[in-house]
Parts: structure tokens; sequence; C-alpha cells
């Protein structure tokens, strides 16, 4: 038999639902493969290869909605043979995973999971006023887009973010040219700390701040009711984004359960004094007085962060009580930068 007589038969008879193992009862209890992504990689990697592939070098003008047209026809349909699928970026992304699955066989269950993802992913970008932002995110995430075509979307990109009011930071971590760490440095933010005494970079959002800038308030209240003592600036920035649009209701709730679920977690009093500067400057003076007593109790915290922060609570309190709300607003928080350092061993201060 000749390989094009083989590749018709594959064509014909083979699905990709071959190549899936039957659900158990514990992998059926994955909701989502948020923030296992690596354990799914070869899969992921293979359908993003594809799209960008596909939109680089064949087809410039594909869309979105095209990308999630075909990854939902293939989804929906892996137990049809392979000459079903008639589109050339389906193709593609079936033929790419073929490799992968026979090495590393999926349940159909998690394959769902895989594709969801994507799907998510994509979805979260539809917040950008373009028909291709996940396609050309995904390419230049790559590093496929010569420097000239590179050069010309971080600068459209940031045009964007200017006009939709995100931050330089913000915009760059989307386009993950930014991590925590020297975000810190860059802000000045760890000057007169050791950074190998009190910066944990285990503990410091690295790329999941892309994500976590794509997600809806309901999402960041989960993610960081679960996991914000790891990720203070991300609490920081939650809470701070609640209170411009004066959502202080939401804010308390946040501080409630976020307090029954991590008590004594002390950054966060502060971080909600702050988001009352401008409303309730009695309510900020008495988180900021929260922030002090919780921070006194804690065992080995070092002498000179504690007396650093007692003198800028005390300079913002003052201002508080003599000046105008707005202009203690623009000394104590100025443009939001009053950021949380992390220390070793859970421990949290602020600069």
């Amino acid at each position: 038999m000749s390989p094009d007589e083989n590749n018709t038969i594959v064509e014909n008879e083979f699905s990709l639902s071959e190549l899936l193992l039957p659900d158990t009862p514990e992998v059926k209890e994955i909701k989502s493969i948020y923030e296992d992504e690596y354990e799914y990689r070869e899969y992921l990697s293979e359908i993003e290869f594809s799209i960008v592939r596909y939109y680089y070098e064949e087809n410039r003008k594909v869309k979105d909605e095209d990308v999630i047209s075909a990854l939902m026809n293939i989804k929906l349909n892996r137990n049809k043979p392979i000459i079903f699928f008639k589109k050339n970026l389906e193709r593609e992304i079936v033929e790419n995973l073929i490799e992968p699955l026979e090495e590393k066989p999926l349940t159909n269950h998690e394959f769902t999971l895989v594709f969801d993802y994507v799907l998510w992913i994509i979805d979260k970008w539809s917040w950008v006023e373009d028909k291709q932002a996940y396609v050309k995110w995904i390419t230049y995430i790559q590093g496929v887009f010569s420097k000239e075509e590179e050069e010309k979307y971080e600068k459209d990109f940031k045009k964007l973010t200017d006009k939709m009011g995100l931050t330089n930071v913000q915009a760059e971590m989307l386009l993950m040219k930014r991590d925590a760490k020297n975000f810190f440095e860059e802000e000045g933010l760890l000057e007169g700390l050791e950074l190998n005494d009190f910066y944990d970079t285990d503990s410091v959002a690295d790329s999941l701040e892309t994500g976590f800038f794509l997600m809806t308030d309901e999402e960041k209240f989960d993610f960081l009711m679960d996991k914000g003592p790891d990720y203070i600036e991300l609490v920081q920035t939650y809470v701070l984004e609640l209170a411009d649009k004066e959502e202080f209701e939401k804010i308390q709730e946040f501080y409630k359960k976020f307090n029954e679920k991590h008590e004594d977690f002390f950054p966060l009093h502060f971080i909600v004094g702050s988001a009352y500067l401008n409303s309730d400057p009695a309510l900020a003076i008495s988180y900021f007085d929260k922030t002090l007593k919780v921070a006194e109790n804690l065992e080995d915290f070092p002498d000179e962060i504690r007396e650093e922060m007692t003198k800028n609570i005390d300079i913002i309190t003052k201002l508080l009580l003599e000046e105008p709300t707005e202009k203690v607003e623009e000394k104590a928080v100025k443009s939001k930068k009053s950021k949380i350092v992390t220390l070793d061993e859970g421990e949290r201060s602020f600069q």
C-alpha cells in the first residue's frame, strides 16, 4: 500500500476520539485546567502553534470568531474522521494533536477541558476593540512577529489600553513584558531593603497578572479569596478598582470574607483604608489603626519595617485630619502607588 493510500484510509476512518481514554470519576471532578496549564502544555502548545502558523503564514485576515468556530467544531466532532474537517485551520489543529495524544492520551473530559481553556482565553480578549485581538496577541507572545511587526503591535496595543484607562504597567503585564520583580525594582519600591531578605520569588505573581486582568470581578473575587495572601499586589489592584467604581459594598463583602478565611493578614487593612481615603477619611484612619495593631502582634516582624510603617501611617493620618481630602489622596496614594512588598516567611509590609 502506498503512503498516499494509507493517508486516505486514515482520513476516511480515523478520528481523534480513538486516541482518548475513558473518563474516571476522579477526572470528571476536574472543573478546569486553569492553574494546571503546565500539565497540559503539549496539547495547548499544539493548538496555539496551529493558530499562530495559520494566521501568520496562511491567512492574515482570520478573526477570533473564526478560531472559536474551528475549536468548537473539533471539540464537538472529535468522533468524526479527520476528513470531516474541511477548513484548513481545523485540519491543522486536528493533525497536530495526533502525535501528543498518541504519546500521552487524554480522557474525553480532559480533551474538553483543554479546548474550553483556549476558548476561555479567547473570550477574555473580547474586551479589546479588535476582531483579531487574540490571534495577534498569541502570535506576539510566541515571538513570531518580525521586529517591525512586534513594535507596531506594541504601539497599537498601548494606544488602545491608554484609551481604556489601563496603566502602562498593566499593559506591559498583559503583553507579558514585565514581571513583579522588575515592577518593584523599577518603581523604587525595594529601596532600603535587601532583595534576598524580603523578596519571595515563589509567592509573587508572575505570568498570572495577565490572566488576572482579564478576569471578571467575580472571578477575581474567588481567586483572591483563595490565593490572595500570595498575591498582595493583585489584592490591592482589585480593591482599588472597586473603590474607583465606588463599589464599597463589594469592598466590605470582600474584606469580611477574606478576614474570616485569612485572619490577621494585615496588608488588607491598609489596602482597604487606602480605598476609603476619598470617601470616608475617618473610616480610612480606623483601618490604618487596625493595620498597626495586627502588625504589632506578629512575631519576628522586622523592627525597621514596623517603624517605617508606623511613620508612614502617622503621616497619612495627620494629612487626613488637617487637609482637604483631595489633597490627602494626592499625597498619600499618589496615583495608587502605595505598594506592597512581600516579606519572607509569609510576613508582609508596605512602602
